[in-house]
């Protein structure tokens, strides 16, 4: 079995943007804990995403920083052979893009993606800029994959960029973060539609919990998206991922919890989709031996 993990921190290494200090996952999150956390679960390998997180002071020093960072996440994973993979924090429309992209490839074998953090990009038209685009086909070129961290007001401009550059292999974090807690469907529902036509974009069945009421959520609350994912990307491209530690953040929930109440979500699928939403997806879309 796969997982697609949002990250482990820790904090008395590294400054981070964010979880702040008033959130109840503001601590250190390390592979112990990940370990702890999945062992009543069949999980046993996993995909780091993300190795770096956007920000201001990171921005000044684009090479130093995220150099430090993906490598210190490559250290991880010499003494920890469950991480399989490892998804960079790397902004595709800087001028040095390919540039670092070469070096951390050669320093960090393990790596097989970018993503970079919307939320915190001010450039609104950033999908759809050139720069971006530029990038995506340099991402292609080295046969690496982008993590679309997507909110529903910007799927229509990232199908534009999805059909721009059909060469380059994306996936949705998250279903592009549903308006779950106000139960509403449209227009995500229409635009992911939209989006899932292309075939070079899979989709990861991850962070719903916390798109819905994190006091008071319960599972019947995801069965349209969930349904409608399975409906338009089809099993062949849908991928679980936990969103752990952030899954946290809501009552009651842990690690197992996301696991268990996707399964029982997918429970009506053949075993054998089953296995490639939890397994063989992810390992042929980052390209994971």
């Amino acid at each position: 079995m796969k997982i697609l993990l949002k990250n482990i921190w820790e904090l008395d290494k590294f400054e981070y943007p964010w979880p702040t200090p008033d959130l109840t996952i503001y601590k250190t999150h390390v592979i112990k804990d990940l370990v702890a956390a999945t062992s009543s679960t069949p999980v046993k390998q996993h995909i780091f995403v993300q190795c770096l997180n956007d920000s201001p002071e990171e921005a000044r020093d684009f090479i130093s920083c995220i150099s430090f960072r993906t490598e210190w996440v490559m250290s991880l994973a010499k003494d920890n052979p469950e991480i399989k993979g490892i998804v960079a924090g790397l902004d595709p429309s800087h001028p040095q893009f390919e540039e670092r992209l070469i070096s951390l490839k050669k320093d960090v074998p393990l790596l097989v993606g970018v993503r970079h953090i919307l939320d915190l990009e001010p450039r609104q038209d950033y999908l759809l800029r050139e720069d971006v685009a530029a990038g995506m086909r340099v991402l292609a070129r080295h046969n690496l994959t982008f993590d679309l961290l997507l909110r529903p007001p910007i799927i229509e401009a990232a199908t534009v960029l999805v059909r721009r550059v059909p060469e380059v292999r994306f996936v949705v974090d998250h279903l592009a973060k549903p308006y779950i807690a106000a139960g509403k469907l449209e227009p995500w529902r229409q635009h992911m539609t939209e989006l899932a036509k292309y075939p070079n974009v899979y989709c990861k069945l991850s962070g719903m919990i916390t798109e819905a009421d994190l006091e008071s959520w319960k599972p019947e609350n995801f069965q349209p998206y969930i349904e409608h994912m399975v409906q338009v990307f089809g099993p062949d491209r849908l991928m679980f991922g936990s969103d752990w530690p952030v899954c946290r953040l809501a009552k009651n929930t842990d690690y197992a919890t996301v696991y268990i109440t996707l399964k029982k979500h997918l429970s009506h699928l053949p075993d054998e989709q089953q296995k490639k939403i939890y397994c063989t997806n992810a390992r042929k879309f980052y390209s994971i031996v």
